[in-house]
């Protein structure tokens, strides 16, 4: 089984990435207050500071609009740069959020858009 969740359609999705976002906007702050006080109000501090902020604005659209493909095979279950053994794992599937949290070898969280997936995905993993 294939399926595919952007994590702007997800609530848990987003809130784990926005949390990503953050951190990279609050050392853009620090960085542009750095810039404030060595140069002060003048093209030298105006130009950088707009580029990085226009920049981090564009990826992290790129970031939360990007699709992410999983799917799973007879004995695994491949998400990103995760495998996760069928046979060792344990599900617990959160029908409110449409996610589900596998733990076994490795912990992960499983995300989907559509609840039919998350069902069908649960069928396969046999819970």
């Amino acid at each position: 089984m294939i399926w595919i969740y952007r994590p702007y359609k997800n609530a848990l999705a987003r809130k784990r990435y926005l949390r990503t976002i953050a951190v990279f906007f609050t050392f853009a702050l620090l960085l542009i207050a750095y810039r404030y006080t060595k140069y002060g109000l003048t093209q030298e501090f105006y130009i950088p500071s707009l580029a990085l902020m226009l920049s981090l604005l564009f990826f992290s659209a790129l970031i939360l609009r990007k699709p992410r493909a999983c799917y799973t095979d007879y004995e695994n279950i491949y998400c990103g740069s995760k495998r996760i053994k069928k046979a060792s794992a344990t599900f617990h599937p959160d029908y409110e959020n449409l996610a589900v949290h596998v733990e076994g070898d490795k912990k992960a969280t499983l995300y989907f858009e559509k609840k039919e997936d998350l069902e069908k995905f649960l069928k396969e993993v046999g819970y």
